[in-house]
């Protein structure tokens, strides 16, 4: 049995969920709907102790994090490999996914996360905090106590797009030296990885990230989304 919970195609939760689609691999799509706190129920939990998402459940074997999550998808399914053969190239890759999990991700989780203040703010006050305490994390609960009482501030805005550009700007070098992706000449665990967080930089700083601001990474971006894998996941229906 091979199941994976996730959020859908958004974030961490697209890395291991395209992974799977590219590879072709049969496995049991089980969807939690964020916005309904599936993965703070007693049932999830009892799969993920701090409920946390996306989650890999193979057999009797359960593998959390989602660039660790690919990883363990090319070791047990090898046919269509996204990693590359050479070794020096597979560093790369990982420092690319190393890249992501530790700047990329939490820039952009502060202004997601700050766009959701107005969802949160309709939560009753005592409904909210009842689902503060069912967080186990204590980093997850810390941003959305921050969300739930004032959201981030402006000088927390202000770094988090600083990041972002960064972002931009390393991915648009390295596509100018490379090609068509992130490392060398075949798309990959790299481009997957990067490929879950850059749509939403493009979405909601196209001062950044636009065909004027980064030509490079907008026709990345374009050239993944005509992949056939990447439309059979953005066709599927995830009710929120």
């Amino acid at each position: 049995m091979l199941a994976l919970y996730h959020f859908g195609p958004v974030a961490n939760s697209l890395t291991p969920l395209l992974c799977l689609i590219e590879k072709g691999v049969d496995f049991d799509d089980r969807f939690l709907s964020s916005r309904r706190w599936e993965h703070h129920t007693a049932e999830f939990q009892a799969i993920s102790p701090e409920g946390m998402v996306p989650v890999l459940v193979h057999d009797d074997r359960i593998v959390t994090e989602s660039t660790v999550i690919n990883e363990y998808l090319e070791d047990v399914f090898p046919a269509m490999p996204l990693r590359p053969a050479d070794p020096w190239t597979r560093a790369r890759m990982r420092v690319w996914t190393k890249y992501v999990d530790e700047f990329f991700c939490p820039a952009l989780t502060v202004l997601g996360a700050h766009g959701a203040t107005p969802f949160v703010s309709q939560i009753d006050k005592d409904e909210m905090q009842r689902r503060l305490e069912r967080m186990p994390n204590a980093e997850v609960r810390k941003k959305w106590a921050i969300i739930s009482e004032r959201g981030f501030d402006e000088a927390e805005l202000a770094e988090a797009r600083s990041r972002l550009k960064r972002v931009i700007d390393k991915m648009e070098a390295a596509l100018a030296d490379n090609g068509d992706w992130i490392v060398g000449d075949a798309y990959s665990l790299a481009d997957i990885k990067l490929y879950s967080m850059a749509p939403g930089v493009e979405r909601i700083l196209p001062d950044i990230c636009s065909e004027t601001a980064s030509p490079n990474v907008f026709a990345w971006l374009r050239r993944i989304e005509a992949r056939p894998a990447v439309q059979q996941m953005r066709g599927k229906d995830y009710a929120r």
